[in-house]
């Protein structure tokens, strides 16, 4: 409730019910003898008392994980959490998965192929291939590669309506990877556009989704991709301007002294090893 400012918003992700948390939470504020939240009309705030409580909590909640994770460690079988995007993850890690499990035959890979960026506070996750500055505080963020914005469409369609400046893309879909208008933004910004005229718009859940759709030829997809994109090299797709090189990076992040070091670095060297052999690097 401290994080979403919202009994209700936490019930929902707890899959309990509003008057459940409300009551828990009025249990505990009787139980220490003093308000714990402010109830304003529309959201909840922590007192000075209950922000002091809630870094206990996050300490002690931290202290177990920490602790359970060092139990499973030394007692169990090792299982390394990674999160990486859908294409990252089926174009680049799920086909070079066999050799891992071969060098690591002990290890349980566990791969969760989302575009939500991960939360390591909350989500149980040891590892993710993330794109940014490297700049996320209480990580270790180690760099995999550079990566280039490139516009991309089908061979096919780019004879039929050919593409000779951000302006042709008026007579053409524009495929979005997400529900946001944002990247699309930022090529206009880029250009000098106020904005770019399209024929349409198509939506899709996620990056990889966005690249077939524009193999099949529905429209032209800003794709984020390590340098030397394959599908570029086997003609798949064509690059419909020059690429544009990113002041950011992709990086392998994880929470440092988790007690799984050893495995992050092997798992690091080994995306590393398969990102230079993905891009022809």
């Amino acid at each position: 409730a401290s994080r979403l400012e919202s009994f209700s918003k936490a019930a929902a992700e707890l899959h309990l019910t509003t008057a459940a948390i409300s009551q828990q939470i009025k249990q505990l504020e009787g139980h220490l003898d003093m308000p714990l939240f402010r109830r304003l009309t529309r959201r909840v705030e922590l007192t000075e008392a209950g922000a002091a409580f809630a870094e206990v909590v996050r300490q002690t909640l931290n202290c177990y994980r920490l602790g359970h994770a060092d139990l499973l460690h030394r007692y169990t079988r090792p299982v390394l959490r990674m999160s990486a995007s859908v294409f990252v993850a089926h174009e680049l890690l799920i086909p070079r998965l066999g050799a891992f499990q071969t060098d690591y035959p002990n290890v349980d890979i566990r791969l969760e192929a989302s575009m939500a960026l991960v939360d390591f506070e909350h989500d149980p996750i040891d590892a993710a291939v993330r794109l940014g500055s490297g700049n996320w505080p209480g990580l270790e963020a180690l760099p995999l590669c550079t990566c280039q914005a490139i516009l991309v469409a089908s061979p096919d369609l780019l004879k039929r309506k050919p593409i000779r400046s951000l302006q042709d893309l008026q007579h053409h879909t524009l495929i979005h990877p997400r529900q946001t208008h944002t990247d699309w933004d930022m090529v206009a910004r880029f250009a000098n556009l106020p904005r770019l005229e399209r024929q349409g718009d198509l939506v899709l859940d996620s990056d990889l989704a966005a690249i077939k759709a524009a193999e099949a030829g529905l429209g032209v997809t800003l794709a984020v991709v390590p340098k030397g994109l394959p599908l570029l090299r086997e003609r798949r797709l064509r690059a419909v301007l020059p690429p544009v090189d990113l002041p950011i990076q992709s990086y392998f992040v994880f929470r440092p002294n988790d007690g799984k070091e050893a495995l992050l670095m092997d798992a690091y060297r080994w995306i590393k090893q398969a990102l230079d052999d993905f891009s022809g690097g």
